[in-house]
């Protein structure tokens, strides 16, 4: 494996750690019974799970990448 795909590996899997923590710190935000702090704590949740989403897709696109070359000719 060369320095440049276990360059791109190593990014694939810090992605996914961080994808999976925003995930469940995402699930982890109490959602409140009073109106006024529920939006609140539903626009965290979603912007949280955004930015797993985005973590999530680097990952999948770094591992898209090291097949790529290592399937390559």
């Amino acid at each position: 494996m060369s320095d440049l795909e276990l360059v791109i590996a190593g990014l694939g899997v810090v992605a996914g750690v961080v994808a999976g923590m925003l995930a469940i710190w995402a699930s982890r935000i109490r959602v409140p019974d009073n109106i006024d702090t529920f939006i609140d704590a539903l626009q965290r949740a979603g912007q949280l799970n955004s930015f797993a989403a985005i973590a999530a897709a680097v990952s999948a696109l770094c591992a898209l990448a090291v097949f790529v070359v290592r399937a390559a000719p």
